[in-house]
């Protein structure tokens, strides 16, 4: 029994193998082209053979989880599993070796009075809009910026970068390397998922598809099978237009350890290498200058930390690094020039964009609609948000007439100015589109187009809505063929509308200078559209007149009604009409209707292009400044300049800055009593003083039930203090708990050599609250 039942399982397997082989020897004899688009897909039916592009979300997903289940232990046997295949046929994976020498940056910074972020200097840097470089730190960012290709062109830079032994002007670097900020910004209404698709998406996949074609020649050719899952991954990865790509799903599934990820550290300091080789011999270079990591501290954390109780210049750090055994070896590797002749043709992208123009034009406007399905109660808002009666209008008279031209003139205003929403909306997007555009993710063209042709059937609707509810509602000609004129005239307000608070949200680049400018422009437009101004008015009113959109529109919405049966009443030989336009400053011939309509059709054109320029050439404002502190004559004596102070620090005394992409923090150093000063903080330190302050509430009902008497739990009683700035304090309870527990927090934080004398010496003052008033308790917290 158990034989004949091992032995249907065995008989079982064999027949799904056969089944297998003989599907992938079908494969095998496909034309190149054809293999690549298909693989075997394996289910709970065995192999299927499937077309990659058909593939969706869950397939993906499941192949995914077939190659990495469990992330700790499958992710580097696929890796393992991709690498083993390539080597196997001799397929040289393109790699890049980056060299930087003598690199320097120099920028210009604002001093003391001048960094503050007062609002004469903040007008100010909106007019000039020069500088961009970050307040100096460490300079981590700068490099990668200079890396990446991405440095300001209004600083100053020197040295040479060079990319297989090409310089940054022989390829594409924002497309071959890129600097990902740790304030990165994304589009809130996409999920994680959807952002990194698109941005796969966008990407392409560069050599990927010519590396699997060669690839899958040469295994027919040596009759090498490959594992099916892997076939499919990579084939899946190598579809150019996917919006689902499986390499999402791969990167969903991170590692848990980074540090141990790397193979090199480059560590800088203050605008200088100080150690740059393996990871693995970090410690060992920090050893030798007399610096040991603790048992009980991580390597990461220990390179990021200043040690406590010694100081040694970065300058001596550099200068130890060019001694130290890798130092020597990366200087006599920079002495002998990279042969150009080894790079491989797929390493540096020379292509400018990913995707051809029809699949940019195709992923830009599939995002678009994405986004308008998430804002879609904006759409529905702007649709539904008026709602109107009938009520008994004459048309027997002049007055009669400016009644509906003040109805068609408030038509005109709100369809227009039901595109206002698109000002908030494109400057909400255009943080993330600076940073695509400036990635080569897509031209400025292939965004700005979806933008606007996918909001024109959402025009068709909210047009006719309005136009359909209000037009006999209102009492306007009853004419089949002025209805539809009006529909088509305001089909173009509303999208000139649209195109101009686009113009204004691109151009404005944030609320501030979008409202400020975007409003005087709608004065403009309220006030030169023939009801406030007519066009009888002074020359450079005039001017005005016939640049105003709205003149256009509702000159034509007026012509349309007021020359149709219902206004034909003759007064004094002349139609009823034409004395209601002429009063107005109106033209009263018909073909003014025309005019309009082929002028708000080159407005929506023109409108449309200026958004276009706006999105290509305009850069953001927001651009942190780099900031000195004004300096006296006892600084210049000293140096004059922050790194000179630093370098001038002596043994007793800490110098600590925290760096982070756009602020930097100098802590306070005192030793023995004198204070050395730093980097000045790009705004005012303020102190908070509080005298007597008393707070209470409502007594709760379960303390009257135990006897309380009073109406008012008192839970602040007269507290008094002040916080300075520089002095770190700490908000406690009166418990001592809280108290120790910092105590031997501080304690633990400092290595085993620092004897006890040392850790008090580098403890400094926690002012301690208590809810009665002030407890002061003489330690530090370091």
């Amino acid at each position: 029994m158990e034989k004949h039942r091992y032995g249907g399982v065995f008989t079982v397997i064999a027949r799904e193998d056969d089944e297998e082989a003989l599907k992938w020897a079908a494969l095998e004899k496909l034309p190149t082209f054809d293999r690549l688009r298909k693989g075997l897909l394996f289910g709970s039916k065995g192999a299927n053979e499937v077309d990659v592009q058909s593939l969706g979300f869950q397939d993906k997903r499941n192949l995914v989880e077939r190659l990495v289940n469990t992330v700790e232990e499958d992710n580097e046997k696929f890796l393992l599993k991709l690498r083993k295949r390539i080597d196997r046929v001799g397929i040289d994976i393109p790699t890049i070796e980056v060299r930087y020498e003598h690199l320097n940056v120099d920028a210009e910074a604002y001093t003391a009075s001048r960094a503050l972020p007062t609002f004469v200097n903040f007008n100010i840097n909106l007019i000039e809009a020069d500088f961009a470089f970050r307040p100096p730190s460490s300079g981590k960012t700068t490099l990668l910026l200079a890396l990446a290709g991405k440095l300001d062109p209004t600083l100053k830079t020197s040295g040479r970068i060079t990319y297989n032994g090409h310089g940054m002007e022989e390829f594409v670097p924002q497309r071959t390397a890129a600097y990902i900020s740790q304030h990165d910004l994304h589009i809130g209404e996409m999920t994680v998922r959807e952002t990194l698709a698109y941005s796969a998406r966008f990407q392409g996949v560069g050599s990927r598809y010519e590396m699997l074609a060669e690839l899958s020649r040469r295994e027919k050719a040596a009759n090498i099978k490959p594992d099916p899952d892997v076939d499919m991954y990579m084939k899946a990865a190598a579809t150019e237009g996917d919006e689902a790509n499986v390499v999402t799903d791969y990167i969903l599934k991170p590692a848990p350890e980074t540090y141990d990820l790397f193979d090199d550290i480059v560590l800088l300091a203050d605008g200088q290498i100080v150690y740059q080789g393996p990871r693995e011999n970090v410690l060992d270079f920090f050893e030798s200058m007399g610096f040991k990591c603790p048992e009980r501290k991580g390597v990461a954390d220990f390179l990021q930390e200043d040690e406590p109780y010694r100081f040694i210049p970065v300058s001596e750090f550099a200068e130890a690094f060019q001694s130290f055994a890798f130092g020597r070896k990366l200087g006599d590797e920079l002495a002998i020039p990279f042969d150009k002749s080894k790079s491989h043709p797929a390493a540096l992208t020379k292509q400018k964009y990913g995707l051809g123009d029809k699949e940019l034009l195709k992923a830009c406007a599939d995002r678009e609609l994405l986004l308008m399905k998430r804002n879609s109660f904006v759409f529905y808002f702007k649709i539904f948000q008026a709602i109107f009666l009938r009520t008994k209008m004459h048309k027997d008279t002049l007055e009669d007439g400016g009644i509906y031209t003040g109805a068609l003139f408030f038509t005109v205003i709100m369809v227009m100015f039901n595109g206002l929403t698109e000002l908030a909306m494109t400057i909400q997007k255009l943080p993330v589109f600076y940073k695509q555009r400036d990635m080569f993710f897509f031209p400025p063209w292939a965004y700005a187009i979806p933008s606007w042709i996918l909001k024109i059937p959402v025009t068709f609707l909210e047009v006719a809505i309005w136009t359909f509810l209000t037009y006999y509602v209102i009492g306007f000609d009853p004419n089949v063929g002025r209805l539809m004129k009006q529909y088509l005239l305001l089909l173009l307000v509303h999208q000139s509308g649209s195109a101009l608070f686009r113009f204004i949200g691109a151009a404005g680049r944030n609320m501030i200078v979008a409202n400020t400018f975007g409003l005087f422009a709608l004065l403009m437009l309220f006030a030169l559209g023939g009801i406030v101004l007519s066009r009888g008015c002074k020359e450079m009113v005039a001017m005005g007149y016939w640049s105003s959109p709205l003149m256009y529109a509702q000159n034509a919405i007026i012509v349309n009604e007021f020359t149709g049966n219902s206004w034909s009443r003759l007064e004094n030989g002349t139609k009823l009409g034409v004395l209601v336009m002429e009063s107005r400053g109106f033209f009263p011939q018909a073909y003014w209707y025309w005019i309009g309509v082929g002028g708000l059709f080159g407005f929506v054109w023109l409108f449309n292009i200026l958004y276009l320029l706006s999105l290509t050439y305009l850069k953001p404002f927001e651009k942190p400044q780099a900031v000195l502190p004004e300096e006296t004559e006892d600084d210049a004596q000293k140096g004059g300049s922050v790194r000179r102070v630093s370098a001038q620090l002596n043994d007793s005394t800490r110098r600590s800055i925290s760096s982070g992409s756009s602020s930097t923090r100098v802590d306070a150093i005192e030793a023995n009593g004198n204070r050395k000063r730093g980097m000045i903080l790009p705004f005012e330190p303020h102190s908070i003083t509080f005298d007597d302050v008393r707070y209470s509430v409502d007594m709760p009902a379960e303390m009257k039930a135990q006897g309380a008497t009073e109406d008012k739990l008192e839970l602040l009683k007269g507290v008094s203090g002040a916080f300075r700035p520089g002095v770190l304090t700490a908000l406690m309870g009166v418990s001592g708990a809280v108290y120790e527990s910092l105590v031997y927090s501080a304690w633990l934080r400092l290595p085993r050599e620092v004897d006890a004398e040392t850790r008090k010496m580098h403890l400094g003052d926690i002012d301690r609250w208590g809810g009665h008033g002030l407890v002061r308790s003489k330690w530090s917290l370091n």
